[in-house]
């Protein structure tokens, strides 16, 4: 049995964030701090504890039998610490304080930046702590109190809000357009990240017989290459139709895809700034919806 009276909260975070992310650098992002100071913690720990916590493999760092353990004990000890600050910050009724928020990258640009921009000149009091990833992770994972996530399904312990399904189509510059038409084995796709993907997913979008070339693991790549070179991505619609050098490629399908969901925690449902945020963001979605859906403008 692992001895943790004498380690902090304070060390034991570094232990869980290691544990969870698998090696010392990742952990170091995940806690914004450098790669040293894990290291430092972590050895801190092993050394008051008497006993060793991650082994290293081919896979990165894995946690020990007591490694195992303390982490466990981490993460209930970081589950009781938010949900007692929680519940005291859901006792607040007035429009003011902070909202941490987690939002993915896809909808910043495609407008959910201008509202939370303009919830932020509606409530002068209300602090908003924005985070913008693409990690999809549980709920209770993020240093969140509201999180907007695009998803098929969602089994987190939250309050979860299903907004709308959106759907996904084929983009490319105007002159790669024109070079389909004319020269159909000059455009390539581009890849995303992992190998075992495959191609099998460009055919259903209508556009087949082209090669894949390089691996783009995330939006913002795929547009910026897409922009500059004869290449075709797939993208949400409401994400490909802000992107000023991008139209939709003639005879690309529509593509259903996941859903949009406004996310809080639980113990928070009282919390008047939250539901202010929560109901401003609504709005905004009912009020672009077919935007957001990937309605082809008339």
């Amino acid at each position: 049995m692992v001895k943790i009276l004498s380690t902090s909260w304070d060390d034991l975070r570094y232990v869980l964030a290691v544990a969870r992310a698998g090696s010392i650098r990742a952990a170091a992002r995940d806690l914004g701090v450098n790669h040293g100071t894990v290291l430092q913690r972590l050895n801190a720990v092993e050394q008051t504890l008497g006993t060793r916590l991650f082994g290293r493999t081919r896979r990165g760092l894995e946690a020990t039998a007591e490694g195992t353990e303390l982490a466990r004990h981490a993460a209930e000890m970081e589950t009781a610490f938010r949900t007692a600050t929680s519940l005291a910050a859901g006792r607040d009724a007035e429009l003011k304080g902070p909202i941490r928020v987690s939002i993915p990258f896809a909808l910043c640009p495609a407008g959910l930046g201008a509202a939370l921009a303009g919830f932020a000149e509606d409530y002068p009091e209300i602090e908003i702590e924005l985070e913008i990833t693409d990690r999809f992770t549980r709920f209770a994972e993020l240093e969140a109190d509201l999180s907007v996530r695009l998803a098929f399904e969602v089994d987190d312990e939250a309050i979860g809000q299903r907004v709308m399904q959106y759907r996904k189509t084929v983009y490319a510059s105007a002159e790669t357009r024109a070079l389909l038409e004319r020269d159909r084995g000059a455009v390539r796709w581009l890849g995303w990240a992992k190998e075992d993907e495959g191609t099998g997913w460009t055919e259903e979008t209508g556009i087949t017989g082209l090669a894949m070339v390089h691996k783009c693991p995330e939006h913002r790549s795929q547009i910026e290459i897409t922009r500059h070179g004869p290449f075709l991505t797939l993208l949400p619609c409401f994400l490909g139709d802000c992107q000023s050098g991008l139209v939709r490629v003639p005879g690309a399908k529509l593509i259903a895809d996941r859903s949009i969901w406004i996310l809080s925690r639980p113990d928070q449902k009282n919390l008047a700034r939250l539901r202010a945020l929560k109901d401003a963001l609504a709005r905004h979605f009912a009020e672009r919806r077919t935007f957001y859906e990937g309605v082809p403008a008339q």
